[in-house]
């Protein structure tokens, strides 16, 4: 009924059970693979950025401070020999020097006898007076001259169409009669404000005013805001007509140069 058992099925069956292995274990590296690429993608990317080097970064260590060691205490019951100080010698004093002067003068008469060079001239008893030493004569000093002055620096050559603060040896530059004086605010006169403005212009070698440098602006408002709106109106007033002036310039031996020329424009109230 049931026949005889064939080698070919066995080989058959055993073949199918690896080959459904093989898909099996193909299938789990797959997802296994699978997984792990999910997650690397999930994974936010930092990035680290490095400081730069630096370069010629000099550094300097102070030297350590080395502490003296205190000498070990002697031990217990150690004999210490003390040296006695040796005593100072005794100073020698030098002998007392004997002050010298004239004999003491004897009762005992002397006798002088003649002189030796003969003649009728015999000694009296009496010592010739001794001549009074002569006066010393100092070398003459030698004489110190004065140190010379040193010479002057060469003066820098002057550039004529550049402003310079005028020197001494040069003219003023002159106004011209036909100059103005600036207009008053109205705004500030009716405000009843007053300031002042001084500056400095750039008056070139042909006469004109070709720049100014404001030195000081003031005004009498009140409040720092009117205070910076009046002095703004009052500098405006000057530098325009400023621009308009024209001057006699500046001279040097009869050159004509750039200078700086100092002006002030006082904004004042009168009455009438």
């Amino acid at each position: 009924m049931f026949g005889g058992f064939d080698p070919r099925s066995e080989r058959l069956f055993f073949a199918r059970r690896r080959g459904g292995a093989i898909a099996a274990a193909l299938a789990i590296y797959a997802a296994s693979v699978a997984l792990a690429l999910s997650q690397q993608g999930s994974e936010a990317t930092v990035e680290v950025e490095f400081e730069p080097e630096l370069k010629d970064f000099a550094i300097e260590e102070e030297p350590p401070v080395v502490e003296e060691e205190p000498p070990p205490p002697p031990p217990p019951n150690a004999k210490v020999d003390v040296t006695a100080k040796p005593k100072p010698k005794p100073k020698i004093k030098p002998p007392e020097a004997k002050p010298l002067g004239p004999p003491a003068e004897t009762t005992q008469e002397k006798t002088y006898g003649p002189s030796s060079g003969g003649g009728d001239n015999a000694g009296t008893g009496a010592d010739k007076p001794k001549a009074p030493p002569k006066p010393k004569v100092e070398p003459p000093k030698p004489k110190v001259e004065p140190p010379k002055p040193k010479p002057k620096p060469a003066a820098e050559p002057i550039d004529p169409d550049k402003p310079i603060d005028r020197p001494e040896n040069a003219t003023a530059p002159k106004p011209s009669p036909d100059n103005k004086q600036p207009t008053y605010p109205e705004s500030l006169r009716d405000a009843g404000i007053t300031g002042e403005v001084a500056m400095k212009i750039h008056v070139h070698r042909d006469g004109s005013v070709r720049g100014a440098k404001i030195l000081r602006k003031r005004s009498s408002a009140t409040t720092e805001e009117e205070r910076t709106a009046a002095e703004k109106l009052f500098v405006q007033a000057a530098i325009a007509v400023v621009k308009t002036w024209k001057f006699e310039p500046s001279k040097i031996s009869g050159e004509a140069i750039t200078v700086w020329h100092t002006v002030t424009f006082p904004f004042s109230l009168t009455g009438g």
